[in-house]
């Protein structure tokens, strides 16, 4: 079938908040096959961050290329959109159900959830999301709540994810199946000052423009614009003073897609502060 262009439509008409990374309508390792099933994960990542772990899972090492999955979970319970095409995730195992051995990755959706594996840290962001994502995904390629699958189911002898999950799969299999028959329950409303989902796109300008780790000058670059481009900006903070091509300004937005901020200097609007956007 084609890259599944779909991924984050589907996730937002279910209710969900959606984070889409740049290029991922062409991302993969080739085109998938009929979707027969979700393979689930947890990331084994950081203890702290929302989604730490988005540049191994989209980018790979040199032990195995990125994407190692087409969709990640982050702990405020967004849904992150990686690739389109083939992940590799799966590794060897099954067979199981309609899913040849070892051919997980060709017919199987792969989510990488954040969590450090080695105890209950699940949020309930997570608790929430997790089971309603797959939900709606498997109404999307006519699957039952069975097609929703550990990796440690798919893999037994080498895999443990996702790990501490009340009830394990069973009991997330329980839910997914819940919200497959309209019983689950509606998604949860922001609380109070935190960001809302989706945010708000502006365009940007100038090039060169580094997207940092933090709203500091000497954090980390994630990523660089090359040139003017779309961004979703969902919160904004008071950072590093930025004096930048005659203007200057302490608010950088966060762009959800970079998992990182920009200094507000480059955001193409006239106002410092980004309007209709919240401050964290």
């Amino acid at each position: 079938m084609p890259n599944m262009t779909w991924l984050a439509d589907v996730l937002r008409q279910g209710g969900l908040k959606v984070q889409e990374d740049n290029g991922w309508q062409g991302r993969g390792h080739g085109e998938m096959g009929d979707v027969r099933g979700i393979l689930l994960h947890h990331t084994a990542g950081p203890a702290e961050g929302n989604y730490p772990s988005l540049n191994i899972v989209r980018d790979g090492d040199s032990s195995l290329p990125g994407p190692r999955a087409q969709l990640g979970l982050a702990r405020d319970g967004t849904w992150i959109v990686i690739a389109a095409g083939v992940a590799y995730h799966a590794g060897t195992g099954g067979p199981w159900e309609s899913v040849p051995k070892d051919q997980g990755n060709e017919y199987m959706i792969g989510v990488e959830a954040e969590s450090v594996g080695t105890r209950p840290d699940w949020t309930p962001e997570q608790l929430d999301a997790y089971p309603r994502g797959v939900a709606a995904l498997l109404k999307h390629v006519h699957q039952p709540a069975s097609r929703a699958i550990g990796h440690k189911e798919w893999a037994p002898q080498r895999k443990s994810d996702p790990a501490f999950w009340p009830g394990d799969m069973d009991g997330f299999r329980k839910e997914v199946e819940k919200h497959l028959n309209g019983q689950g329950g509606p998604a949860p409303a922001p609380s109070p000052g935190q960001p809302q989902p989706g945010g708000r796109e502006f365009g940007t300008w100038g090039t060169g423009v580094k997207v940092h780790s933090e709203p500091k000058l000497d954090s980390p670059v994630v990523h660089t614009l090359n040139g003017p481009t779309k961004v979703t900006v969902d919160f904004q903070r008071r950072g590093d003073l930025v004096v930048a091509d005659g203007f200057s300004n302490p608010w950088w937005a966060h762009v959800p897609q970079f998992n990182g901020f920009m200094t507000n200097i480059y955001i193409d609007h006239p106002d410092s502060l980004l309007p209709g956007v919240p401050q964290n």
